[in-house]
């Protein structure tokens, strides 16, 4: 039996089958297999639709199979909605048919326990002996808008319109409302899936279809667990290069992860990973369903702005100033008109009104104000996008207005530049708004929706055109060295490490290390720091103590024999006073090293995506501040850049007052050091390096304490 899917390719019988089978046909109303029939019919499927039930010999006047065996001709897709008991019978008989593709409907598997998991395995096992693609269990259905292939086959919903967004959910109940969100905002698709357990088909499959779709120009997601999760980055680095996509990961807190497993029947990765794989991938995450439609109304209807140079038009001062905080706030920035702009803005605004950015109209401002305003900002060479806002006033008409922003905003389409409409009115506006949306316009009700939607459009194009980033290996490792420290550790049954062997890697990978120097004996120590030389560092030794510091194990710069003495007798009385003193322990003396920034550099193994690398603020305080980020090992010069230019504490980094920058050349080089310590030894599970002190270029990083566990 094959274990192996079949190639990509094989999901043009999913998306664009010429025949279809709907296995649980029948008439009774509010049957799953009656309106699924129906949704086919009705959307007018450019094929052939063959009903199957085992008892009807005519269904809305079509023949009726009583199996997929008894049709005479080529199918290529069944619609499998039957009771679970039937699920595997009908796989069969699909798979002696030889139909290469099956949408199964049925519920009852791996969502439902254990008893049904195991169900859904053999499931699985039997779609895979014979090549078939499948979609679900547990699915709601697939659309197509495609004119060639015109296939709604869903079992709820509105009917779709079609277009240029490709959108994919795990939830067919979450499913159902975004076919109503999509028609109710004029969003077209060109595709729809609903993976539903994603037993075979997953994320990446999709991805990779609609990576090669002419017809899809954005992608939404809403994602509850991940496939193959290497392919799933690769594939959307790739597609990311010319189409945006957006997701929804659920499962961000604990307990939305613990429910997504259970809906899903999978292991939801942890939050953290999955931000690094986002944005290692180029993937715009939002935390709501809201937002995915915010940004996506954007996305599908204006072009990327070409700068972030933003103008802001409003007939209200509050608004505006909202929207120019946010516009701030995001990053973007208020531009500073030409002066031939502001010399004919002030030629048509009333005396009251403000002919600099953010243009406030003023209340009286009607629908010849809106057009010329919008006219007249959109072809200033100053002005990379475009911001209007409309509050409605007492005796103005929405549905004027909408159109003086349409006629304006169509008169300049060609300029390129994006308008996002921001429409304050009463109960949603049920005139304006679909006046603007059919000129293609998107539109909020809040300004800083508007913003925030902009500027992911910016971010986006900054992640399309920055460049690729270039991988680095090192042939002065001792990957012989690591192996044999990590199988002595492994026949010895220990996961932690002890500092000499943590050493002794980071050595073998060339990291720069302190020197430093174990002391059992307190006899030992005066003259162990004496050949250091005064200042010392002394730090505690001990099995089953991470933190150091936590419990008071570590003293800083000690100045003489004295100081010495003193403070192994209080790290001693500190032990002691622990619920679980260790029974064995040592001290580890280092010079005392001063200046330098300090960063913390780790690995951690995420149980779905494989190693992450952590970069960030380094010292005691790491965890409390959490300045840190992540990313899938192994690091590009651009992903390092990228994580290292994210943290708050990067202007530090940089230099401040006058300070040298640290040497970021050096500090990139550890980073990639580190991401093929990672890829080259998996087994190891956690790594931290804090802290490594930064120096400037003129002198050298150094790493001052870390640990490993495997």
């Amino acid at each position: 039996m094959s274990t192996q899917s079949p190639p990509v390719s094989d999901l043009n019988p999913i998306f664009k089958p010429r025949s279809i089978a709907v296995v649980g046909a029948g008439r009774r109303p509010g049957t799953i297999g009656r309106d699924l029939l129906k949704k086919l019919l009705d959307f007018g499927f450019n094929g052939i639709v063959y009903p199957v039930n085992p008892t009807a010999r005519f269904i809305n006047s079509m023949r009726a199979y009583r199996s997929v065996l008894e049709i005479p001709d080529t199918v290529d897709m069944a619609v499998i909605c039957v009771p679970k008991e039937l699920a595997m019978q009908a796989v069969d008989d699909c798979g002696r048919k030889d139909i290469k593709s099956i949408i199964m409907i049925t519920a009852g598997f791996a969502e439902t326990g254990e008893e049904g998991a195991k169900l859904e395995r053999k499931l699985l096992e039997k779609v895979k002996s014979y090549g078939i693609r499948m979609i679900g269990p547990n699915s709601m259905g697939v659309i197509n808008t495609d004119p060639e292939v015109s296939m709604d086959a869903t079992f709820a919903g509105p009917k779709p319109v079609p277009g240029n967004i490709g959108f994919l959910s795990q939830s067919g109940a979450l499913g159902v409302a975004i076919l109503e969100r999509t028609t109710g905002m004029m969003l077209g698709l060109s595709s729809f899936v609903s993976l539903g357990n994603r037993t075979d088909v997953s994320v990446d499959d999709v991805l990779a279809f609609w990576r090669d779709d002419n017809r899809t120009d954005l992608v939404l997601l809403y994602i509850e667990s991940f496939g193959n999760a290497q392919r799933f980055i690769q594939v959307a680095r790739d597609m990311v290069r010319t189409r945006p996509i957006i997701a929804v990961k659920s499962g961000r807190t604990g307990a939305g992860a613990r429910a997504a497993s259970s809906h899903t029947a999978s292991l939801a990765a942890t939050d953290v990973a999955v931000d690094a794989i986002f944005e290692s991938a180029g993937i715009l995450r939002v935390d709501t369903v809201e937002k995915l439609f915010d940004y996506a109304q954007a996305f599908a209807t204006q072009p990327l702005p070409k700068g972030k140079r933003v103008a802001v038009i409003s007939n209200g001062g509050g608004p505006a100033i909202l929207a120019t905080d946010a516009v701030e706030g995001a990053g973007l920035t208020m531009t500073e008109f030409s002066p031939e702009t502001t010399a004919k803005l002030k030629s048509v605004l009333a005396d009251l009104a403000s002919a600099r950015n953010p243009v406030d109209m003023v209340s009286s401002a009607g629908t010849i104000h809106f057009e010329t305003v919008v006219n007249e900002v959109l072809n200033d060479p100053n002005v990379d996008a475009a911001i209007v806002l409309f509050v409605l006033p007492v005796t103005t008409d929405s549905s004027d207005i909408a159109r003086g922003i349409a006629s304006a905003y169509t008169k300049n389409k060609h300029l390129g530049k994006p308008v996002l409409v921001c429409f304050m009115t009463r109960d949603g506006d049920l005139t304006g708004t679909p006046i603007l949306r059919k000129a293609g316009l998107p539109v909020y009700i809040f300004p800083e929706s508007a913003v925030h939607s902009l500027a992911a459009m910016h971010h986006y194009r900054e992640i399309r055109d920055r460049r690729h980033g270039a991988y680095r290996t090192f042939e002065d490792v001792n990957k012989d060295k690591v192996a044999k420290i990590l199988k002595k550790a492994a026949s010895e049954d220990r996961s932690q490490l002890n500092p000499d062997e943590v050493m002794d890697i980071l050595a073998a990978y060339k990291f720069p290390l302190i020197s430093s120097v174990h002391v059992k004996k307190r006899e030992a120590l005066v003259e162990t720091a004496t050949k250091i030389g005064f200042p010392v560092v002394m730090k505690i030794d001990a099995e089953g103590i991470t933190h150091k510091s936590d419990v008071g194990g570590v003293r800083l710069n000690l100045r003489d024999a004295k100081e010495v003495e003193t403070a192994y007798d209080e790290i001693a009385a500190a032990l002691s006073k622990l619920k679980n003193p260790p029974s064995k322990w040592s001290v580890i003396l280092e010079p005392m090293i001063s200046g330098g920034r300090e960063i913390v550099m780790g690995i951690t193994s995420d149980p779905v995506f494989g190693p992450l690398i952590m970069v960030g603020m380094g010292g005691i305080y790491v965890e409390v501040l959490k300045d840190v980020s992540f990313r899938l090992a192994p690091l590009a010069d651009t992903d390092i850049e990228s994580m290292l230019t994210r943290l708050r504490g990067y202007p530090i980094l940089k230099g401040v007052r006058g300070e040298k920058s640290v040497d970021f050349d050096r500090v990139t080089e550890l980073l990639q050091r580190l991401s093929q310590l990672a890829t080259d030894f998996t087994e190891i599970k956690e790594l931290d390096i804090n802290p490594i002190l930064a120096f400037p270029q003129s002198e050298k990083c150094v790493v001052v304490d870390a640990r490993i566990k495997t």
